[in-house]
């Protein structure tokens, strides 16, 4: 573990081997940091159904002993545990682990199979879902977005909640995508993302040059700049 951080670079089988041996057989880890971060951010080197095929081979060598099985098992659960949505929304990723618990069952390694529950997974769908706004047949109603009811305190926790619930549907798939392409291609919630935060910029640039004088522009600016604060 200390050579690998110590190092400038690591292979990507160095940092699989510094994950799996940062567990003892009790599943104790010792440093998070590194397989957190490896975890984290494996798939701009590895697709994670390739990482997790890789942790199988591994518990599969000949010279794989009970204990380092114990192990991989213990960082696979700890992968599960930290980043439920990959296994949700990667059926794949999903597949791979369910078969390796079937094969660890079916050679008699029960307590580690035991080890390894998908099933206590949540759905995480919602994250991936785009609303759509829904056609009103009623009468439309004149509606302001001038939000002078609001105080400085109460604008800033309407935009932090959009905040908030936009950065929640983005994935690292997300981000991995839009470096790779540099567009939003095929990226739906990173472009509804995008689209909403540009469409706040728009929103206070009118409220600013919606004001006629000077002075009224610059107390709308000191207004925006207490949201901000």
């Amino acid at each position: 573990m200390e050579s690998i951080l110590s190092e400038q670079s690591a292979t990507v089988d160095e940092l699989v081997e510094a994950c799996i041996k940062a567990f003892d057989e009790k599943g104790t880890l010792k440093d998070a940091s590194l397989v957190r971060m490896f975890l984290m951010m494996h798939p701009w080197y590895i697709p994670s159904a390739d990482l997790a095929k890789k942790l199988v081979l591994k518990s599969q060598e000949d010279g794989c002993t009970d204990e380092r099985r114990t192990k991989i098992c213990h960082l696979v659960k700890y992968w599960i545990s930290e980043f439920p949505a990959e296994f949700n929304l990667n059926p794949e990723l999903a597949d791979q682990i369910k078969d390796y618990k079937d094969l660890l069952t079916t050679e008699g390694n029960e307590r580690q199979s035991q080890l390894i529950d998908l099933d206590s997974v949540p759905s995480y769908k919602w994250k991936r879902q785009v609303t759509q706004r829904v056609p009103s047949v009623s009468k439309k109603r004149k509606m302001s977005l001038l939000f002078d009811h609001l105080d400085s305190c109460e604008l800033a926790e309407h935009l932090t909640y959009l905040e908030y619930k936009s950065f929640c549907k983005i994935l690292f798939q997300d981000y991995h995508s839009f470096v790779m392409h540099g567009c939003t291609v095929d990226n739906p919630i990173l472009e509804r993302f995008i689209t909403l935060f540009n469409s706040v910029s728009q929103w206070i640039q009118l409220m600013v040059l919606s004001k006629p004088t000077a002075p009224q522009r610059a107390a709308v600016i000191s207004h925006f700049i207490r949201v901000a604060q």
